[in-house]
């Protein structure tokens, strides 16, 4: 059941890091545009750039994990017969686990307390960048509990997609 949902919460992602990088790169283009062939800035463009990379960097880290394409140092782990790597791998998930809850939860109560502050140029509240950071723990969250769930458990085991 959790791998079915982390599969779900991955193509989710991937759907959407692909419409904002759509909408990033238009919104720089025309900035672009605007300043150099029309000699006039769009005020906001940069700031919605900004807060687009944002929302890319931690819903591509939740695709990025899903994949097993995070970094890592495999030094001990070819020196151990099979099992003893399968169990490493398993044990190495249990603090990326705690890592990703505490990420969640500070992310959350980040997001809350910036709900009230609004952007200089675009005006939208900052807590809907902030939320960036819970949503993306959370999908890596569930990556991590269906690979814990999952018999081989591996980080480095390619998904199916």
């Amino acid at each position: 059941m959790l791998t079915l949902v982390s599969n779900f919460l991955n193509r989710i992602s991937q759907g959407v890091c692909c419409l904002l990088l759509l909408v990033m790169t238009m919104v720089v283009l025309a900035q672009v545009f605007c300043r150099y062939v029309i000699s006039a800035s769009l005020p906001w463009s940069e700031e919605l750039a900004r807060y687009l990379m944002v929302w890319l960097t931690f819903l591509g880290a939740g695709i990025a994990l899903k994949k097993g394409s995070h970094m890592g140092l495999d030094i001990l782990q070819p020196l151990l017969p099979a099992r003893a790597q399968s169990l490493l791998r398993q044990t190495c998930l249990f603090p990326v686990a705690v890592f990703l809850i505490i990420f969640t939860v500070k992310g959350a109560q980040l997001a809350l307390f910036n709900l009230g502050q609004h952007s200089p140029a675009m005006g939208v509240s900052m807590g809907l960048v902030y939320l960036a950071l819970p949503s993306g723990g959370l999908i890596m969250l569930v990556h991590t509990a269906a690979r814990l769930a999952s018999s081989r458990g591996t980080l480095d085991t390619r998904s199916s997609e």
